[in-house]
């Protein structure tokens, strides 16, 4: 999932970007209101908003004006950035729909909390990954181990998917089929959800389960953890090009 920043300044932007990027988080940029509903209207992966108050051809006001209108768009959460704070003005902007007010310069530890709150997902997702921020809040990890957590079960769901292709059903939790799909057991009540948790506490509890639900299953978190690696992987190359950029030009 992603978080449409809008903001017009470049330097607020980059800074945002590079802060949001060192967490993970993936991001679609806008610098007006008009382009941040251009946005919203193609990229449906978009989750959070976080947006600046006074901008050129459409402003932060008119932009929560705009998604309250849009049933599609009502329920996106939206987080305003802005160095005006008095009363009046965030009397406004939450009327008109605003979930949180943040006062400029951003710092990180004000912005991230509640970056994590509204991208926890629901528990109703059908996506085969836990929310990392979900993680992260109900374990107290630092980003650093959840990513170490995170590539070593990737490395269990790879091997299992490996024997599971090449090989029989488990006859039972002592034989290879079975040893590499009872060592997904911890990581899958961390970081799975949907039918890989529940299909291995059944096999763990009884010796067996639908092989073919596990099967499609792991192919499907296999996949999930393919595309989380590449997504992290592009970030920390756009992150690590943005400090060299920034680097150069001190």
């Amino acid at each position: 999932m992603s978080i449409l920043v809008v903001e017009d300044n470049p330097i607020s932007l980059r800074t945002l970007e590079m802060l949001l990027h060192s967490h993970g988080l993936e991001t679609v940029q806008a610098k007006t209101g008009k382009q941040a509903l251009e946005k919203l209207a193609v990229r449906k992966d978009i989750q959070l908003v976080l947006s600046d108050l006074m901008m050129p051809e459409m402003d932060g006001y008119q932009l929560l004006e705009a998604m309250a209108r849009d049933e599609s768009l009502k329920l996106i959460p939206v987080i305003i950035m802005t160095s005006i704070s008095d009363a009046e003005t965030v009397r406004k902007v939450v009327g008109l729909g605003c979930k949180h007010y943040l006062v400029k310069p951003i710092r990180e530890e004000t912005l991230l909390p509640k970056v994590r709150q509204y991208m926890i997902e629901s528990p109703g997702s059908d996506q085969p990954l836990r929310s990392k921020f979900q993680i992260l809040e109900e374990t107290g990890l630092s980003q650093e181990k959840y990513e170490e957590l995170f590539d070593t079960f990737r490395a269990l769901v790879q091997e299992a998917v490996a024997v599971f292709g090449n090989g029989p059903d488990p006859a039972s939790k002592e034989d290879a089929a079975g040893k590499a799909a009872m060592a997904l057991r911890e990581g899958a009540q961390v970081l799975a959800q949907g039918a890989l948790p529940a299909l291995l506490e059944a096999f763990r509890a009884q010796g067996s389960c639908d092989w073919q639900a596990f099967r499609q299953a792991l192919a499907s978190t296999a996949k999930a953890m393919s595309a989380a690696t590449e997504k992290r992987d592009r970030l920390r190359e756009k992150l690590a090009a943005r400090t060299e950029s920034v680097s150069s030009g001190a």
